[in-house]
C-alpha cells in the first residue's frame, strides 16, 4: 500500500507520454502557424533564440529586410522607440536547458540550428512534462505528511486527470501553467520545511525559487501569503509569526536578496532598452486590472470560463477548506486567504476569460495548493458508508471522464476558446461526435471596449442585413438606443466615464460607433 502513490504517478506519467506523443503538435511546422510556439509562448521563449541565435537582445534583426519574421517574434515599442519583448523572461529560464539540448541535436536530426524547428518544439514539449513529473511527485510527498497513501493516491489522479493541468501539460505544455504548478507546489512544501527548520541553505532556496515564480508571472507573487499565513490558526499564531520573522531576520534578509537575485537579469534587460528597471510590457496594448470591477461570479461559473464549470473538481476542494479547518488547521488561513485573494486579482484583470483557453487556465497554477481540501473531502468520503462512498467516487470518477473529454473536445473546436455560451456547451455535452451547430450559438468580446472595463458581446447567430442596409446615422441610432437600455453595459460606461472624468454621452458614442463598425464588418 505504501507504493501506490508511486504506481500512480507512474501510471499519469504513462498516460501523459501517451496522450502528448499520439497528438504530437510538435510535428505541425508552417510558416503561419508554427506548432507549440505560438501565441504567448512566441514571447515567452524569444529571449532565447534572440540571444544565443540571433545576438541581439534589442531584436534589431527584424529590421533587416532579409529576415522573414513569419511570426517567430512579437515585439513592443518602448517610449523610446527600442523594440522588447512583451513579457518577462522567467520561462526562458526555464526552457533553456530544453532549448540547448535540441540546439545540440538539431544537426543530428537534420535540421536547422534556428531555434523554430521540430526539434525544438518537441523538447518544449518534454520541458512541460519534465516539471510536470517534479511537480506532481512534490505533491505526492506534501500530501503524505497528512494523509494515508490511498487518499494521496486518488487526489493525485484528480488533480492529474480531472482539472485542466492535464490539457496544459499535453495539449499545449509549453504555456506557464504546468511549470506554475510545480513551482508553487514546491513553493508551499519549502515553507513547511523552512518553518520546521528556518536556515540559510533553505531561506536561500525559498527566495530563489519565489523569486523565479514572480518572473514568470507577477501576479503569482500572491504566493507571499503561504509564507505570512501558513500554520497560522490563531490570533495568538499570528503574533508568534511575526516575531518568528524578526528574530530569523538574518535568513529572512538573505530571502530577500535571493529573490532579488532572480530578477537582476530582467531589470537589466528593462534598463539597456527602456531606461528603467521596471517596465510593464502590456502597457502598450492597454487593458489592465479593474479592482473596483471583478467579474468574479462570471469567472467562477459562466459558460464562457467558469472555472467551477469547465474544473467541477475545484469546486469540490473549494467546498472542502471549510471541513480544513479542522482537519489541517495549520493549511486553513494560507490556502483560504490566497484563494480569496486570487480570484479577486485574477477576476479583476480586463480579460476575466484569459484569452483563448479550455476553461480558466489562469487557476491552473493553484492546483498544488487545492490538493490539501481536496484530499480532505477525499478522506470523507472513504469513510462513508458503502453505498455513499461509492457514489461520491463515481461522481469524482465522472468529473475526471468529463475533463478528459473536454480537452479532446476543445482540441477538435466542439468547445470554442472564447465565445461559448449555454446554447453551445450542451449542444456537445458529453459527445465524442460532435455536430457543428455550436457555431452559431457565441458569444464574441468586443477585446477594445474590454481593455476599457466596458463589455459589450457579439452573438454569431445574429443577422445585421438590416443594419447594413440603413445609412450611418440611422444605424448608429438604432444601437445608440440598445446601448442607453442595457443596464449592465451602461453600468460599464458610467464607470468608465467617471474613471477617466468625461462625458458618459461621449463614452456612449464611443460605444456605439465600436458596435456600429464590427456589425457592419460582418
Amino acid at each position: 500500500m505504501n507504493n501506490l502513490p508511486r504506481k500512480t504517478i507512474l501510471f499519469i506519467i504513462l498516460v501523459y507520454l501517451a496522450t502528448m506523443f499520439s497528438y504530437h503538435n510538435w510535428t505541425r511546422t508552417k510558416p503561419e502557424n508554427r506548432g507549440v510556439i505560438h501565441w504567448d509562448i512566441i514571447s515567452y521563449y524569444a529571449y532565447l533564440p534572440a540571444t544565443f541565435i540571433y545576438g541581439d537582445i534589442k531584436l534589431g534583426f527584424l529590421d533587416d529586410p532579409a529576415f522573414k519574421n513569419d511570426n517567430k517574434f512579437w515585439d513592443v515599442r518602448a517610449e523610446n522607440g527600442n523594440r522588447l519583448i512583451q513579457t518577462s523572461m522567467g520561462m526562458s529560464f526555464l526552457y533553456a536547458p530544453f532549448f540547448f539540448l535540441a540546439h545540440l541535436l538539431a544537426p543530428v536530426v537534420g535540421e536547422p540550428r534556428d531555434g523554430f524547428g521540430s526539434i525544438y518544439q518537441l523538447f518544449l514539449c518534454l520541458s512541460s512534462l519534465f516539471y510536470f513529473i517534479i511537480g506532481i511527485i512534490v505533491l505526492s510527498k506534501l500530501l503524505l505528511r497528512y494523509f494515508t497513501p490511498v487518499v494521496t493516491s486518488l487526489t493525485l489522479l484528480c488533480i492529474a486527470l480531472g482539472t485542466n493541468l492535464f490539457f496544459y501539460t499535453v495539449f499545449e505544455g509549453p504555456m506557464t501553467h504546468s511549470y506554475n504548478f510545480m513551482m508553487i507546489t514546491l513553493f508551499l512544501y519549502l515553507v513547511i520545511k523552512w518553518y520546521e527548520q528556518p536556515g540559510y541553505f533553505r531561506s536561500f532556496w525559498l527566495g530563489l525559487l519565489f523569486g523565479l515564480i514572480v518572473l514568470v508571472r507577477p501576479t503569482n507573487i500572491l504566493v507571499i501569503f503561504l509564507l505570512f499565513f501558513w500554520g497560522v490558526g490563531s490570533w495568538k499564531d499570528r503574533k508568534a509569526r511575526y516575531r518568528c520573522f524578526i528574530s530569523h531576520f538574518p535568513v529572512v534578509l538573505l530571502m530577500v536578496l535571493a529573490f532579488i537575485m532572480v530578477w537582476i537579469p530582467q531589470m537589466m534587460y528593462w534598463k539597456i532598452l527602456t531606461g528603467k528597471l521596471f517596465y510593464n510590457g502590456y502597457s502598450s496594448l492597454g487593458g489592465g486590472f479593474y479592482f473596483d470591477a471583478p467579474h468574479t461570479w462570471k469567472m467562477l461559473f459562466s459558460y464562457r470560463k467558469g472555472w467551477y464549470l469547465y474544473t467541477p473538481l475545484m469546486l469540490v476542494a473549494t467546498l472542502g477548506i471549510i471541513p480544513l479547518y479542522k482537519r489541517l488547521n495549520e493549511a486553513f488561513a494560507g490556502v483560504l486567504i490566497y484563494l480569496v485573494i486570487m480570484v479577486y486579482v485574477l477576476s479583476s484583470w480586463w480579460s476575466w476569460w484569459y484569452g483563448g483557453s479550455f476553461g480558466l487556465r489562469s487557476m491552473v497554477d493553484v492546483y498544488g495548493i487545492m490538493a490539501l481540501p481536496l484530499a480532505v473531502v477525499i478522506e470523507g468520503t472513504m469513510k462513508r458508508k458503502k453505498i455513499t462512498k461509492y457514489a461520491l467516487l463515481f461522481l469524482f470518477s465522472f468529473m475526471v471522464y468529463l475533463n478528459v473529454l473536454q480537452s479532446w473536445q476543445y482540441t477538435k473546436g466542439a468547445l470554442h476558446y472564447l465565445g461559448t455560451t449555454k446554447g453551445a456547451y450542451w449542444s456537445n455535452f458529453l459527445r465524442w461526435k460532435y455536430n457543428g451547430r455550436h457555431w452559431s450559438m457565441l458569444s464574441i468580446p468586443d477585446f477594445e471596449l474590454a481593455r476599457k472595463s466596458i463589455y459589450v458581446y457579439y452573438n454569431t447567430g445574429d443577422d445585421y442585413t438590416g443594419l447594413k442596409k440603413m445609412n450611418k446615422n440611422q444605424a448608429m441610432e438604432r444601437i445608440r438606443e440598445e446601448v442607453l437600455t442595457d443596464k449592465n453595459l451602461m453600468h460599464d460606461i458610467h464607470r468608465y466615464a467617471n474613471r477617466n472624468k468625461i462625458l458618459t454621452d461621449s463614452v456612449v458614442t464611443m460605444v456605439s460607433e465600436s458596435i456600429y463598425n464590427y456589425k457592419k464588418m460582418h
